[in-house]
This record gives structure tokens, C-alpha cells and sequence, in this order.
């Protein structure tokens, strides 16, 4: 028993040894000189720390594993996608404005958020501030809270029966209010992505109004623009499955375009996927 703690210990140790901090002041994402050389690539580890505290300008998707900070006075700005996975946390103390903007972790606002296009939320957003979609906010089983925070809309709110709004908070959606203790308008058809134990992806197709679908076209995207066709498939009573199993160690991008039997063609939000980071052979051991 005694070992069995020991090699826990150190094996507790090394994975704590291997967590690093980012400090950032001003430049390009992909530029090795504001990581003073130590640049970590394009997805923030579970471990990590990334804050920044001057300028930045994201030249490339971003995804969070681990934590990301924009300080008080900083700013993080980029035509490109921030995605904040379920492990990850994003503070925002600055200004953000990405391209699309994708939580299915936490993300803590007190200034300004802003996604030029559509933002899905399928974590916790504490939104104490602004946050604002230029095209719609998609809350499909997330939370999205805040004390005395607005979410100001371009175009539509869509919510999942699983989804809410904190009471504290506000919507604005196109020429509308909506208090936050209202409910937004449920969708009709949504799409969920899960991990089996062959890091497969699991998609599952949902139409819980039992809608009158003809078909699903299901299609695949590595950059969240050019998407290939997956396959096409008929609803199951309501409930429609697909694994894939040819994904990579990238982020992954889902879309299904849904045809109802009245020829109308419903694009269901869209679902990320990226393989879990592999277990260290150190974390199994037994005990003697």
C-alpha cells in the first residue's frame, strides 16, 4: 500500500510539474516572440494558464482545455473561432470579440464579449456584464446566468427544455426585450456530441416535438467553414444516432441541414467535438 501512495504521489507531482503559465502583452497569437519563445500552440491544455494583459489579435482558432484570462484593460480580437471546452474556463476582465464563439465549460464575463456570428452555449456562462451575438445565441442545455448582466442579440435566442436564463440577468434579441424570467423560444430539433470508448464521436440527433423529418444530411468540418457530407440519414421516432469514427486529434465541426415533408430545409446548430487528451501510462499503478 505503502508504494501504491508513493507512485500516486509522484505521479500527482510530475503531471502538476508539466501545468505552465502564460503571460501575454501585445501582438499576433502564432507569434513565438510574445510567448518569449515558448508558444503553445493553438489549444490551451488542461493544466495551463494563458492571460493576457495587453493586445492581442487571434490569427487562429482557439480552443481551451485549461484557463484563459483577458485582463482589465486588455484587449483579444480575431476573425477566428474560440471554443472553450467542457474542461476549460475563460475569464474575461477586458474586451473580447472572436468570430464565433463556443462554450460548452465556463465562462466568466465582467466587461465585454462579442461573436461576430452566432455564440453556443452548452456550459455556464456568469455573465456580470455585456455579451453580445451579431447573429444568434444558442443556449442548448447550458445556463446562462450573471448578476445584472444583458445578452443583446442580432437575430434569435434558441433554447433547448434543458437550457435557462439566471434571473438576473437580461435578453435583447432584434427589436424585442426579453426579461431573462421569460421563456425563450424552445427549439425543435438540436444535435449533441459525445465520446464512446473508442474516442468515436457519437451524434445524436434529437426532435423531441417529434416533427415530420424526411431526411438529415449530416456533414463534418476541420475549420468550421468547408464541411463534407458524413451521410444522410431518416429520423427514428424522434431520436437519430451516427457514430463517426475517422476523427483526428483537431477540433471537429458538426452541422445537420434537416428537410421537413414540406420541403423546408432546418439547419440545426452546430456541435464540436475534440479527442480527450490520452491518459499517461504513469496514472496506472498498483498497489504491492
Amino acid at each position: 500500500m505503502k508504494t501504491f501512495y508513493t507512485i500516486l504521489a509522484l505521479t500527482l507531482a510530475a503531471e502538476f510539474a508539466d501545468a505552465k503559465t502564460y503571460t501575454l502583452g501585445s501582438g499576433k497569437w502564432t507569434d513565438a516572440k510574445i510567448w518569449n519563445n515558448d508558444y503553445p500552440g493553438t489549444t490551451i491544455k488542461a493544466d495551463d494558464i494563458v492571460i493576457i494583459t495587453g493586445q492581442v489579435t487571434v490569427n487562429t482558432g482557439i480552443v481551451v482545455d485549461g484557463m484563459l484570462t483577458v485582463e482589465k484593460g486588455a484587449f483579444m480580437v480575431g476573425m477566428k473561432d474560440l471554443v472553450i471546452s467542457k474542461s476549460g474556463k475563460f475569464i474575461n476582465n477586458g474586451n473580447t470579440v472572436m468570430k464565433r464563439i463556443i462554450n460548452e465549460g465556463t465562462i466568466d464575463n465582467n466587461l465585454v464579449i462579442e461573436s461576430m456570428n452566432d455564440m453556443d452555449n452548452k456550459g455556464l456562462i456568469e455573465n456580470n456584464n455585456n455579451v453580445v451575438a451579431g447573429n444568434n445565441f444558442e443556449n442548448f442545455g447550458g445556463d446562462a446566468k450573471g448578476n445584472g448582466g444583458a445578452y443583446y442579440v442580432n437575430n434569435n435566442v434558441f433554447t433547448s427544455p434543458s437550457s435557462n436564463f439566471g434571473v438576473q440577468v437580461k435578453v435583447f434579441y432584434g427589436n424585442e426585450i426579453e426579461n431573462s424570467e421569460k421563456t425563450a423560444p424552445t427549439a425543435s430539433l438540436f444535435l449533441n456530441a459525445s465520446f464512446n470508448s473508442n474516442n468515436g464521436v457519437v451524434l445524436n440527433i434529437a426532435n423531441p416535438q417529434k416533427l415530420n423529418i424526411i431526411s438529415y444530411r449530416l456533414e463534418k468540418s476541420l475549420d468550421g467553414s468547408n464541411y463534407t457530407l458524413l451521410g444522410i440519414l431518416s429520423d427514428n421516432n424522434g431520436n437519430t444516432n451516427f457514430t463517426d469514427s475517422k476523427i483526428g486529434s483537431n477540433l471537429t465541426y458538426y452541422r445537420v441541414k434537416a428537410l421537413s415533408a414540406n420541403g423546408e430545409e432546418i439547419i440545426l446548430p452546430i456541435a464540436t467535438a475534440k479527442v480527450p487528451a490520452p491518459v499517461s501510462p504513469k496514472a496506472y499503478s498498483y498497489a504491492n
